[in-house]
């Protein structure tokens, strides 16, 4: 039996047909659901029984974990807040205290998306710490204060967060 060749331009061909499936099934397996913690984005908070409404508003609605102490990155937390913005989750913010804490979330974002993306006039050292990152559907804030050793991590939809801006200058006229 003979063997037979296949020309470079049939390969190539072959080759971009298949290229937009494997990379469909790359990306399904590696890229998480955006949301926090297995909440997807635009979920009604208050159908959640691990998440108690703390402050109801009507448009901006506050949720805090049922039980136990908060935390993140495996550390403990002062505090984890579910913004949801008309009945939809868009938004959390978790505060924390201490270098320890601030630089063990810092290396758990690193580790999950990536180095860290300096916008510009951010500090990366010093008093006042900023970090970003910015995913297709999500936007990551980081901020450290070393006076008071303070830090607040603030996870939002891109998609539905400019709602509270948009909620601010209503109530600015």
């Amino acid at each position: 039996m003979m063997a037979r060749h296949v020309s470079p331009s049939i390969s190539l061909l072959i080759f971009f047909l298949w290229l937009p499936e494997l990379l469909l099934a790359a990306n399904t397996t590696s890229t998480p659901q955006p949301g926090f913690q297995g909440i997807p984005w635009g979920s009604a908070l208050a159908e959640l029984s691990q998440l108690v409404l703390v402050e109801p508003d009507g448009r901006v609605d506050i949720f805090e974990y049922q039980e136990g102490p908060p935390q993140f990155a495996n550390e403990p937390v002062e505090s984890i807040k579910f913004y949801a913005i008309d009945a939809k989750f868009a938004r959390v913010m978790i505060r924390y205290r201490t270098e320890e804490t601030h630089n063990r979330i810092k290396e758990a974002l690193e580790s999950e998306f990536g180095k860290i993306q300096h916008s510009p006039g951010s500090m990366i050292r010093g008093l006042n710490q900023e970090y970003s990152w910015r995913l297709e559907e999500t936007e990551i804030g980081l901020s450290y204060r070393g006076l008071g050793e303070r830090g607040l991590l603030m996870i939002q939809s891109r998609i539905l967060a400019p709602r509270f801006l948009d909620l601010l200058s209503d109530h600015t006229h």
